[in-house]
């Protein structure tokens, strides 16, 4: 009697342990952001960003592309402009690309990537690209 009562109290204990981790918050989390890539913004932040150096078939990197999903912070509906700026290892500017949000509802979040979302930048100086900064401002 004793082992049949210690053995349904360890299955319920493990049952209730696997299932504890599989609540769902509704929160936007963050994934794993690439540490070479930064924004500049106080209307929305990151929901998940990716940094892809695309390299010839001799190992020359010949365009990096970056890409990102926002989440609306703003507390009400956006438009703005977003400046992709890529640097050298010196924090020298290499390149500049300007997107555009337009009407952004509060709360918001991008769910997958886009052309809209996405800069790639091929010219020269492309293999001295270290670091990528991505400024939001409300226009």
């Amino acid at each position: 009697m004793k082992k049949t009562l210690f053995g349904v109290v360890a299955v319920v204990i493990c049952i209730c342990s696997a299932l504890s981790g599989c609540q769902n918050t509704n929160s936007v989390k963050t994934q794993g952001r690439p540490q070479n890539v930064s924004l500049d913004s106080t209307i929305v932040e990151f929901v998940n960003v990716t940094y892809e150096e695309n390299s010839n078939k001799s190992g020359s990197i010949e365009s990096v592309t970056v890409g990102w999903l926002f989440h609306n912070i703003a507390g009400k509906q956006i438009s703005a402009k977003i400046d992709v700026k890529f640097y050298d290892k010196n924090n020298l500017f290499l390149y500049n690309s300007t997107k555009y949000i337009r009407n952004m509802p509060a709360g918001y979040t991008e769910q997958s990537f886009q052309l809209a979302n996405k800069v790639t930048y091929e010219g020269a100086g492309v293999a001295f690209v270290d670091h990528v900064v991505i400024s939001v401002t409300e226009i």
